[in-house]
């Protein structure tokens, strides 16, 4: 039935390793997912591709499935990190590599569902050859830093001056991976950028996105959707991260996505409830905008739909 559905042939299906549905936020990936894998329940496992719902307690903010529709299908990738770990593309294309051949081994096809294109980009064209840090490289960076960001900005320049005029001098975050790769190599992170990306592996799949039907729709949906994490919960679920983890700061990866920043931030006393709703929406929309560029970039889409109805017209019976 499913193959017919996409003009497969039996063989085609049987090929598939995975099938992507990706999108910008509050599109209608996570809802595609779901009735597809409910419409054909002994076919599909989701696997999630998203930056924000790899840690644990980090529900609310990145509208992290229910443990309901969890029971419904079986997730990956999910809670899979403490709210102070760093995880990076090159970890998660060898963790979904590894769920993929796992879910193979069911004779299942993995449904990639998210909006993290860092990972999508870094799964489908491969990564740049950038080596392993070293310990030495740690300690050499910790001692840069330690003497303050700007310091450490100046170093970065003075050793990799491409990459610094791509970084912004208070991203504490790309500063330091610049400076590790460097003292672990003793090659600039844009050296090794610009060396032929490395696949790791060679999965058969199809690459489908939904766009919005209408921007400014959307955009509405979008602001009415964190008004709603706001009523469920937010603000206590950072507070709750923020007392179970006191070394938790905005220069971590899970602070530094949109909604839990502007939370935090609010915590600390650095601006208003008002202000705080207000900065997350007009994040949320920009980085709509910056999806939609991504997207008009990415490689390889077999399947583009306009809004959630055009998709399941297509892929559901």
């Amino acid at each position: 039935m499913f193959a017919k559905q996409l003009n497969l042939s039996q063989q085609e299906l049987q090929s598939l390793d995975y099938i992507i549905l990706a999108g910008p936020t509050g599109v209608g990936k996570s809802r595609a997912a779901l009735e597809l894998a409910d419409a054909y329940p002994a076919l599909f496992e989701i696997v999630s591709v998203d930056s924000v719902q790899i840690y644990r307690g980090c529900d609310i903010g990145s509208a992290k499935p229910t443990m309901s529709e969890r029971a419904r299908v079986p997730h990956h990738l999910l809670d899979i990190c403490h709210v102070t770990d760093r995880y990076t593309a090159a970890q998660f294309v060898n963790d979904a590599s590894a769920v993929i051949q796992s879910i193979r081994q069911r004779h299942r096809i993995a449904l990639l569902s998210g909006g993290t294109f860092l990972y999508l980009q870094a799964f489908l064209e491969g990564l740049s050859p950038i080596p392993d840090v070293t310990d030495q490289a740690r300690e050499q960076v910790a001692e840069i830093l330690s003497n303050g960001l700007p310091a450490a900005y100046k170093q970065l320049i003075h050793i990799d001056p491409v990459s610094a005029r791509l970084i912004n001098q208070n991203d504490r975050c790309r500063i330091e991976r610049a400076l590790l790769v460097y003292y672990a190599s003793r090659r600039p992170i844009s050296y090794w950028r610009q060396q032929p990306k490395v696949k790791s592996h060679a999965f058969n799949g199809l690459f489908s996105v939904i766009q919005p039907s209408c921007r400014q729709v959307l955009k509405q949906s979008l602001s009415k959707r964190f008004d709603l994490m706001l009523s469920m919960g937010l603000v206590e679920e950072v507070q709750s991260l923020c007392d179970a983890c006191p070394t938790l700061n905005a220069q971590m990866p899970s602070m530094r996505s949109i909604g839990y920043r502007q939370v935090l931030r609010y915590l600390q006393g650095a601006s208003t409830h008002d202000e705080m709703r207000r900065d997350a929406i007009v994040a949320t929309h920009r980085y709509l905008k910056r999806q939609l560029t991504w997207l008009r970039s990415m490689q390889g889409i077999t399947h583009q739909y306009q809004g959630f109805n055009d998709w399941k017209r297509t892929w559901l019976p």
